[in-house]
């Protein structure tokens, strides 16, 4: 899984001069998926990415707002990822949240591409969208 997430990356890389994004708020995430995915360890199903504003994520998550805010500059957005599967704390990388669940949600920056956490839940916070590259 882990190739061909790679071999995806550089086929978008190759054809990012024709078209940098896919038409959504969230295209600039896709280019952050092999980081949430090596936080996942390469496990679980991607449901979708989001992006938020730092200010946006209050309002959508506000424990995870308070526990992210000095990590994250006003100029950075943060990209979720959401996996679902079944997903310990030992499992995935800077783990938060439970200490097992069916959702593992990675947390990047964008631009930068830092994980900031893996948030282990057992349901979705937020409706995932455009799982599909093409």
């Amino acid at each position: 899984m882990a190739a061909a997430l790679v071999l995806a990356a550089t086929l978008l890389a190759s054809c990012s001069s024709a078209r940098t994004d896919f038409g959504t708020n969230d295209a600039s995430c896709y280019l952050e998926l092999p980081t949430a995915t090596q936080a996942v360890g390469g496990h679980g199903h991607l449901e979708g990415v989001r992006k938020y504003t730092l200010s946006g994520l209050r309002n959508v998550a506000p424990r995870l707002y308070d526990r992210l805010a000095k990590d994250v500059s006003k100029k950075q957005g943060v990209c979720i990822a959401g996996y679902t599967g079944h997903f310990t704390a030992a499992e995935v990388t800077k783990a938060m949240g439970r200490p097992s669940g069916t959702l593992a949600v990675a947390v990047v920056t964008t631009p930068g591409n830092k994980l900031l956490g893996t948030l282990i839940l057992t349901k979705i916070p937020v409706r995932f969208q455009h799982t599909h590259l093409f």
